[in-house]
């Protein structure tokens, strides 16, 4: 925290309660997913659904064919896991073009409300027990 005291673009906050949370979520102009090289394939990170409901863009750092990486590749940018400079590189973009993080953003939200909304998963699930059921 003292070595952000001066940078008038920072702001630590006490815990926040959690239905505050769409509304701190929002005040993102850009989302940022981190992912050691390790773990980017193993779970997909919960924090992933509220930066797309945002309609935020988002930037991740995960390796191409990474189930993570095939999401965020259609709403944000994804960079090699472990490499600054391209991580440096992406948010640049992101912060200079207006425009595209529009689109981003409104994919992003798209993606969340097809995929991931409660009613959206359970349609999916249920669907899939009728195929089996006429399939069995």
């Amino acid at each position: 925290m003292a070595q952000c005291a001066n940078l008038p673009n920072v702001r630590f906050m006490d815990l926040q309660p959690l239905e505050r949370l769409d509304e701190l979520l929002s005040f993102a102009d850009i989302h940022l997913l981190p992912q050691r090289a390790d773990a980017a394939d193993l779970v997909m990170p919960s924090k992933l659904i509220g930066m797309l409901a945002s309609g935020r863009p988002v930037v991740a750092t995960a390796h191409v064919g990474t189930e993570l990486a095939s999401v965020v590749a259609a709403c944000g940018l994804v960079v090699p896991p472990e490499h600054p400079q391209a991580l440096l590189a992406a948010i640049s973009m992101l912060a200079k073009d207006a425009a595209l993080r529009t689109r981003l953003g409104a994919a992003g939200r798209a993606y969340a409300e097809a995929n991931l909304d409660r009613e959206a998963v359970l349609g999916m699930f249920v669907a899939e027990l009728k195929m089996l059921i006429t399939e069995g």
